[in-house]
């Protein structure tokens, strides 16, 4: 997925639902934004590691402007 923010497209992956059913109910989960380390990387090395996380909570992977498959800013 895309968003645009301030002229750049950032791209970020979901995993996991933002509800999960309880009783006769929905129940919002946590969120959990994931921002990987320092310039040239994207967030694909660290998936492995937080998928189990989904089960309870919603994973929001993201790709800092100017890395993995988000656009850079303008010069």
């Amino acid at each position: 997925m895309r968003a645009r923010v301030n002229g750049v497209d950032l791209f970020f992956d979901v995993h996991g639902s933002s509800l999960r059913a309880e009783g006769e109910g929905l129940v919002e989960k946590p969120v959990v934004i994931a921002l990987h380390g320092g310039p040239g990387f994207d967030h694909s090395a660290f998936v492995p590691w937080l998928l189990p996380l989904a089960d309870a909570t919603q994973v929001i992977c993201v790709d800092h402007r100017g890395n993995g498959r988000s656009s850079r800013p303008p010069v």
